[in-house]
């Protein structure tokens, strides 16, 4: 008898055992497949993480249209919004090749503004900063890094850039547009030296 019982305690312990270990390798299990489904959810919940270069899309794909017309003289059109911009980050001038020699120029807000204020006086045509808006309609939804098309800004480096407008809830705060992706923010520290891009005023 004594036996007997044995031998079932023992069977119902093996029983046991293998439903543990079953269990514990189905738990595994669905902890690997949820780290997978987990993993993959997050990636394509992170644009980032799929989106190309820019100078990359660009070279991949030659035939997109550009939404820009070249006028000479350093000077683009931007088509859908009919702004004219200078070719080159402020600091940086057109070379006899077509691209931008120099260094861009890393300036205060007020610094910028006043540098557009300068050029605009010395060369009788209005040149100013662009605002939020129109400095965000030059992005590009299909690439990053920076999100412009780089066939026509070739020189526009990954940093935030000033705009002509100030934040609303803070005399010390401006905005700025960083070109990585093209978000905004409107809580820049004015003092903070960053490039710019130029608007030319054209009839």
């Amino acid at each position: 008898m004594i036996r007997k019982n044995t031998q079932q305690v023992h069977t119902l312990f093996c029983l046991f055992s293998s439903l543990m270990n079953s269990r514990f390798r189905l738990q595994t299990l669905q902890r690997l497949c949820w780290s997978v489904v987990g993993a993959s959810l997050l990636a394509s919940c992170n644009p980032l993480e799929t989106t190309p270069d820019c100078g990359d899309y660009f070279n991949e794909n030659p035939a997109v249209t550009s939404r820009y017309s070249d006028l000479g003289r350093g000077l683009v059109l931007h088509n859908p919004t009919n702004t004219t911009w200078l070719k080159c980050p402020a600091g940086m001038s057109l070379s006899s090749a077509g691209d931008c020699r120099g260094e861009p120029l890393y300036l205060s807000f007020d610094e910028a503004a006043a540098y557009a204020a300068e050029a605009s006086e010395k060369s009788g045509q209005e040149i100013r900063l662009p605002n939020v808006g129109e400095m965000r309609a030059l992005n590009e939804d299909a690439c990053i890094n920076p999100a412009l098309d780089v066939r026509t800004f070739s020189s526009t480096v990954v940093e935030n850039h000033w705009t002509s407008e100030a934040s609303r809830t803070s005399g010390l705060l401006a905005c700025a547009v960083y070109t990585f992706q093209g978000n905004s923010s409107c809580r820049e520290s004015k003092s903070t030296p960053y490039p710019f891009m130029l608007i030319i005023e054209r009839d």
